[in-house]
């Protein structure tokens, strides 16, 4: 056997030993975090916010816009927001990213034009969905993560501890 064919034998079953040593590659984390526990406050929202929803049997007054919705969401469930979406967006704590939105936050998007200023507001349900009042005049659910939507979301705050 060749001088060179031994070396490349060598490395061939190095390599194949330093990989068996990693073969399950590295283990999951046992330190995740658990998510906190949903605030029975937000679970009322969420309540209240999809009795306005049109299929449901409960008929009540249409909200004026978006950020009337909100607020009577919220009112009716003890907590008192400003009346406009540009108010609610100063309120509570700011969430650092749309990763950790959590039932109840208030979402927030520009309105028809692209830009930095806040022109709609929605409370999140989870999973990747909100609620508002759409300009057309209903209340939906909606995916954050709609091409239209995804172009348009500003900032999200909590307002529910």
């Amino acid at each position: 056997m060749s001088r060179i064919m031994r070396t490349g034998l060598s490395a061939g079953f190095l390599v194949l030993w330093a990989a068996g040593g990693c073969a399950g590659g590295p283990q999951p984390s046992h330190s995740r975090r658990a998510a906190p526990p949903i605030p029975p406050m937000a679970k009322a929202v969420i309540r209240t916010a999809k009795t306005y929803l049109p299929e449901e049997e409960r008929q009540r007054p249409a909200p004026q816009d978006c950020s009337d919705f909100v607020r009577r969401v919220f009112l009716e469930n003890g907590l008192d927001l400003p009346r406009r979406s540009t108010q609610m967006s100063l309120v509570g704590d700011r969430v650092a990213s749309s990763r950790e939105l959590r039932m109840g936050d208030l979402v927030f998007f520009c309105g028809e034009k692209v830009s930095r200023i806040v022109g709609h507001v929605g409370i999140y349900v989870g999973n990747g969905i909100f609620i508002h009042r759409s300009s057309a005049g209903a209340v939906v659910m909606e995916s954050l993560y709609s091409d239209y939507y995804r172009k348009r979301y500003l900032a999200a705050r909590r307002v529910i501890d």
